[in-house]
């Protein structure tokens, strides 16, 4: 399969009537502000991504004196630059959609495997695509498209590649804080070449094979604690 446009997710975005332009294989949901998506080439079990359409449509209690441009959901650092209640709406209702589908996730989880197990959601700091999207992405990492150091690094929660939504969202309530991260994010893809680590144990390993491997085994391990 050839890999996505650059522009392939905006195509997504700027849709009108999601429900009846894409198919179930492709769309989880829509609602007036975003549209959820399955990840072409997920990274774990589970893996979203939550993208703001446009135009973006404000709710009532999102009263704003501007207007959503369509430059301001190129990115997460385009994103930060927009004016403060800009960002602010984009961050609240994404973040309400992405909480909605981690519920989902969450209760396919008990279907499948009887237990629930960690969901992370973020930003990537300097994101392959354009079009702003929030990762919703389990934290098992099983997949046979992970398949290079870079995709373990840019999803490994502890290394802050993948931009905890929270965290941005604290973000903008401070405008010193918020410039010196939006030049952090500069940098970010240094990250990517840190050496190969499980997230869960913080064990190192020499190839992909080998953290595979393992992280077929940490889940085989879940598994069994929760049957006992």
């Amino acid at each position: 399969m050839p890999p996505p446009s650059l522009h392939a997710l905006r195509q997504y975005a700027i849709t009108p009537s999601p429900s009846s332009s894409f198919p179930a294989s492709v769309l989880l949901f829509s609602n007036p502000s975003c549209i959820v998506i399955f990840d072409a080439y997920p990274k774990a079990k589970y893996h979203f991504l939550v993208l703001p359409r446009y135009p973006y449509h404000l709710s009532s209690s999102q009263a704003s004196s501007s207007k959503v441009q369509l430059d301001h959901l190129d990115n997460i650092k385009s994103l930060l630059k927009a004016p403060r209640d800009v960002r602010k709406a984009v961050l609240d209702s994404m973040g309400e959609t992405a909480r909605e589908v981690e519920e989902m996730i969450k209760d396919e989880m008990i279907k499948t495997e009887g237990f629930e197990w960690g969901v992370n959601m973020g930003f990537h700091s300097i994101p392959s695509m354009k079009h702003l999207h929030l990762h919703v992405i389990s934290d098992d990492f099983i997949s046979p498209s992970l398949k290079t150091k870079r995709h373990v690094n840019s999803f490994r929660p502890d290394l802050k590649f993948l931009l905890p939504l929270q965290e941005v969202q604290m973000w903008i309530e401070d405008e010193q804080t918020l410039s010196k991260r939006i030049q952090s994010l500069n940098t970010a893809d240094e990250i990517l070449k840190i050496p190969l680590a499980c997230h869960l144990c913080g064990e190192s390993f020499p190839n992909m094979p080998a953290i595979k491997s393992h992280y077929d085994q940490e889940f085989a391990k879940r598994r069994r604690k929760r049957g006992s």
